[in-house]
């Protein structure tokens, strides 16, 4: 045997990693460590000598019983465009804009096989069927409002179904496409009994923020983080009593593969006991308790506003997301300095909303029917849709196309362990029936940025940079 590493394992320090998406049970063990021999061993692999030529070949075995190590001959490759991928015979998944993707014997990839152990899995959020009205103030609760298709449908399920006093709250960027502009505007005609305030960013310190989280991740994706230090004060002051979340489901389950939230965290019962034991801590320092959502969101500013908490340093738990969008507001100071005083505030006085989530599968009957939704949408609240029908996520933005190439990008050369969030979201999504596997496979073709080049839009990205 000639051993070499597999392809998408890569030696970090006395860690192999592996970047990819394999199948259970290995799903979620994609590290493997190694002792410092082993560390050494496996950096001088060539695939030209035999296993025999090499010291410790006891480490290597074990590696090869793992798969991380193999013959030369047994390397795989990835395919160099969509046209040579393999696809999942269930979804929209394949190991182009997924490098590593692993199939089984069936032709179905992790994602499928998983499905149905994750499928109530909703959201780390507490999430509520439906709000109550709160008599004696302003609003019942408000929403972070794009014009795209998730939240245009929480908005109008909140506002015509369930009946509630709306506080819709927008954060224009500077790359919120035409149609959504629009969206809004017609939003506000159908829906008089909604109240929408529109904030912009300040140009030079949002340009500061930009540079910086471009500068870490090769996009400007921050949304919406930006939302939250320009209407949290609002939020506080006004007394609203929930802020509500409505991300499309594929969205919520996403962070389950991308490591970046454990299936455990999605357990109402665990979020209890979470909550239980910082209310624990805040009554014993004389503090008001959290109610369900209020500790939710105090901990997703206060990582904004001051990045991870020292906790979370110390038991090595990190997510690289939240990490370059704290470290990019912090590069304008001016701007932030309120956020924190506000979010300091908040934090002595447990005085702020509930951040909670509607369960959009729930609120559609059952199932969030993509093409139904639009249909929907545009009936009732005259909802423009982007000029390419058959694309689904994240509606909202122009260069929506420019992260997707950059997660992909970063992820096919192995510098971020981050799946690209469309291709997951994507299988996601087709898997469970909310939007056709047709019309995934369609979305990932004509209208993605899952290219070998970055997309048209890149320009316009880097002329907002500029």
């Amino acid at each position: 045997m000639t051993p070499v590493l597999q392809h998408r394992w890569k030696l970090e320090g006395r860690t192999l990693v592996y970047y990819g998406l394999p199948q259970p049970p290995r799903l979620f063990r994609r590290h493997i460590s190694l002792s410092p021999s082993a560390a050494r061993t496996v950096a001088m692999l060539d695939g030209l000598r035999p296993l025999e030529d090499y010291p410790h070949p006891s480490a290597l075995r074990r590696l090869i019983r793992l798969g991380a190590v193999v013959d030369v001959k047994d390397k795989k490759t990835s395919p160099a465009s969509l046209d040579e991928a393999r696809f999942c015979r269930r979804c929209a998944a394949n190991d182009y804009t997924i490098p590593g993707l692993e199939f089984d014997e069936h032709g179905l990839c992790p994602i499928c096989n998983t499905e149905k152990r994750f499928r109530k899995c909703k959201n780390v959020l507490p999430v509520l069927d439906r709000i109550p009205n709160s008599p004696g103030k302003r609003y019942d609760a408000a929403v972070f409002y794009t014009g795209g298709k998730d939240s245009s449908y929480l908005l109008w399920h909140l506002a015509k179904v369930q009946k509630l006093r709306l506080l819709a709250l927008t954060w224009e960027t500077p790359f919120m496409s035409p149609w959504a502009r629009e969206s809004i505007q017609n939003a506000k005609v159908h829906l008089p009994e909604v109240d929408f305030l529109v904030e912009r960013a300040p140009e030079e310190a949002l340009k500061t923020i930009y540079r910086e989280v471009y500068r870490r991740q090769k996009n400007v994706c921050i949304c919406p983080s930006v939302a939250y230090v320009l209407f949290f004060q609002r939020l506080v002051d006004w007394e609203v009593p929930f802020l509500i979340l409505g991300n499309e489901p594929a969205q919520c389950r996403n962070l389950i593969y991308n490591g970046m939230a454990p299936p455990i965290a999605f357990r109402p019962s665990v979020q209890r006991l979470a909550r239980w034991g910082v209310n624990l801590g805040r009554l014993l320092t004389l503090r008001r308790p959290f109610r369900a959502g209020q500790m939710e969101l105090f901990f997703t500013v206060r990582q904004l506003a001051f990045g991870p908490a020292g906790i979370v340093k110390a038991i090595g738990w990190r997510n690289e997301l939240v990490e370059n969008t704290a470290a990019s507001l912090a590069m304008a100071p001016d701007f932030l300095a309120p956020f924190q005083a506000a979010v300091r505030q908040a934090g002595r006085s447990g005085k702020l909303p509930a951040l909670v989530h509607v369960d959009l599968d729930d609120a559609a009957g059952g199932l969030y029917d993509w093409a139904g939704v639009k249909t929907l949408l545009a009936k009732e609240i005259g909802w423009v849709d982007a000029p390419a029908k058959d694309k689904g996520l994240h509606t909202s933005c122009a260069i929506e196309t420019c992260k997707e190439w950059s997660q992909f990008s970063r992820f096919r050369d192995m510098e971020t362990a981050i799946l690209p969030f469309s291709a997951v979201e994507l299988a996601l999504a087709s898997g469970s029936g909310s939007v056709d596997r047709e019309t995934a496979l369609s979305e990932l073709k004509q209208h993605s940025g899952f290219t070998r080049e970055p997309p048209a839009q890149w320009e316009v990205m880097l002329e907002v940079l500029r």
